[in-house]
């Protein structure tokens, strides 16, 4: 790439434009788009107000002026009319494929349903589906131990919550955290789960005073029921039609261009690769399998390990997988989040979903094969042991982009250690915010550790790699408000007392860069995408407000006009977007149930 002085200030071109110094006059340009007030993410131009597309790649950036020389007979030309132009983002943490099953089965789209709500879905289910094996959906509010009672509904947490609507075939319901599920009595005894038999490893059941199984099931033991479910999945030209382009369409809505698929089951491939024949494919998708270590059947398990087996891979321009996931703690609020000191008033320090030695040896496995791995981990133990397995590869010089997911309880002795061994940090900014979740989080963690939470300031000041995901399902897509969050520590509006905002807080220009070539980095395509730079692919969006005059906050009030995907629109304002993955919903607490032991 070359720049040229302008008027505006610099012309950005790609190489090939050049000639012996000269910019080549027959170059065939698709597009040009003018008088935009275009913030471009590149360190070395970051303001412009026009660009070319070619290809469905940005050819030059930089003035009016130069892009309309540019222009030949067959160019067309937009006129942006000033509006804020921005990359596209990248959500870095994202679980499509449950939002897809929801949405194909009974999809509970905000927490606020009613019990009578819920079981008219169920019935209208059965009555269009009488065939259907399964009654399965999510995500219900939070499910909580000791038979607590579920928000809103006030039912207690157990079977019977299922069995008033359906009991002549399993049902299965995710919790809002994904970690927790219900099912009813067919299926506990279909299944197995009774007093007496034990719960897989890396997973629970809850139980009633008499030591009977609830019907409650956490994490691994959750897994092993819901993989029957999966055996009955649909086609991927099904799931693609019928799940997964509502929720690329709903992600479109929202600026986003890029998606990590972080916990993906080996067949989701299979679905990307439909939608892109079907031309229904609107954003990159990279892709983490999940390690065989959590699931439960052989069957699963093998299919699995014979994808991982073949090593990273490229499909396409827009799929590629290059990593895998793995699930070290649970959370905070349910203290299954594994801590270096006990939770207050408790000799519990959490629970490992996953065997931190088996983990380290995983690690450098992996990291042979040419895998990136990231691991789930909340608490500062947790964080702490996924430093030490990804120092294990520093010290033979590998310098794959290892990360840790979520990042919350940083201890601040682990934050030189973290740029030492180049971590990369996918953050999870949507959990911090201060809603009434964070009082029951303090009870648990106490006031000096609830100030560690996602250390933004202190990790970007050391010049640690961020990037940033809504975790959907358990969080809305929507990266406004979360962003907001970012700079403020405060609730939408500057609502609430600020979470140690003096420390931890940043830049509405460092949280557009976390969320686009932060995003970029960490897919390992930040010479692809993440900013608008000749030679990257042409992904932006076009906003209804200017991020960098505005309040911060009225951050969380914007709204996207228009989405591209390569140059193409795959979004505008206007177009009924249905919005059906999941709502703005009150108590958020970090990754799981809130009274989870």
């Amino acid at each position: 790439m070359r720049s040229l002085k302008s008027k505006f200030g610099a012309l950005m071109v790609a190489s090939s434009m050049f000639v012996g110094g000269s910019i080549m006059a027959s170059t065939e340009i698709d597009m040009i788009y003018t008088h935009g007030n275009v913030y471009t993410v590149d360190a070395a131009h970051p303001k412009a107000e026009a660009f070319a597309i070619k290809n469905g790649k940005f050819y030059a950036v930089g003035s009016t002026e130069d892009m309309l020389k540019l222009k030949t007979k067959h160019t067309k030309v937009v006129d942006m009319q000033g509006k804020f132009v921005m990359p596209g983002m990248v959500e870095d943490h994202i679980h499509p494929d449950m939002a897809a099953e929801n949405i194909m089965n009974i999809n509970i789209p905000t927490p606020e349903m009613t019990y009578e709500e819920f079981g008219a879905e169920i019935t209208k289910f059965l009555k269009e589906h009488p065939d259907t094996k399964w009654i399965f959906g999510g995500p219900m509010n939070w499910l909580k131990d000791h038979e607590g009672n579920i928000d809103v509904w006030n039912i207690p947490s157990n079977h019977k919550v299922l069995d008033k609507w359906v009991n002549d075939r399993p049902a299965f319901f995710w919790d809002l955290g994904g970690h927790t599920g219900v099912i009813n009595e067919f299926a506990m005894k279909k299944y197995g789960i009774k007093k007496g038999n034990k719960p897989p490893k890396g997973g629970s059941w809850d139980y009633d005073k008499d030591g009977n199984p609830t019907g409650i099931i956490r994490e691994v033991a959750a897994n092993m029921i819901w993989e029957e479910f999966l055996k009955e999945r649909p086609s991927p030209e099904e799931q693609a039609k019928r799940g997964f382009i509502p929720v690329f369409h709903e992600l479109n809505s929202y600026g986003f261009t890029s998606i990590t698929d972080i916990w993906a089951r080996p067949w989701n491939i299979e679905n990307y690769q439909a939608l892109e024949d079907m031309d229904r494919l609107t954003t990159r998708v990279t892709i983490y399998v999940t390690d065989p270590v959590d699931w439960h059947g052989k069957w699963i398990k093998k299919l699995t390990q014979d994808l991982i087996d073949k090593g990273p891979h490229k499909y396409s321009d827009k799929v590629n997988l290059i990593g895998i996931k793995f699930v070290l703690d649970g959370s905070a609020g349910g203290q299954t989040a594994v801590m270096k000191e006990p939770f207050i008033g408790t000799k519990n320090r959490g629970f490992w979903r996953n065997d931190p030695e088996y983990f380290k040896k995983k690690v450098v496995e992996y990291d042979k094969m040419g895998y990136v791995v990231r691991a789930h981990a909340v608490g500062d133990r947790a964080i702490s042991t996924v430093i030490d397995a990804i120092e294990q590869t520093r010290k033979y010089g590998s310098t794959r982009r290892h990360g840790i997911a979520h990042t919350v309880f940083v201890d601040p002795a682990d934050y030189d250690r973290i740029k030492a061994n180049d971590v990369l940090c996918d953050m999870s900014p949507y959990f911090w915010m201060p809603d009434p979740a964070i009082e029951t989080i303090k009870a648990d963690v106490g006031e000096e550790r609830l100030q560690w939470i996602f250390p933004f300031r202190p990790l970007l000041d050391r010049g640690v790699h961020m990037s940033a995901g809504s975790d959907l399902t358990v969080s809305p897509i929507n990266p406004w408000k979360p962003m907001e969050g970012m700079v403020t520590r405060q609730l939408p509006g500057g609502v609430g007392k600020p979470v140690n905002a003096k420390d931890m807080a940043i830049t509405i220009e460092e949280a557009i860069y976390i969320y686009t070539m932060g995003g970029a980095y960490s897919e390992q395509k930040e010479n692809e995408i993440g900013s608008i730079t000749p030679g990257k692919f042409a992904d932006f969006i076009v906003l209804d407000q200017n991020l960098l005059e505005i309040k911060p906050t009225q951050i969380h009030k914007t709204k996207v006009l228009s989405t591209f995907l390569g140059g193409r629109q795959v979004y505008r304002s206007g177009e009924d977007v249905p919005h059906i993955t999941y709502k703005e919903r009150k108590n958020v607490p970090f990754m799981g149930s809130p009274t989870h032991q």
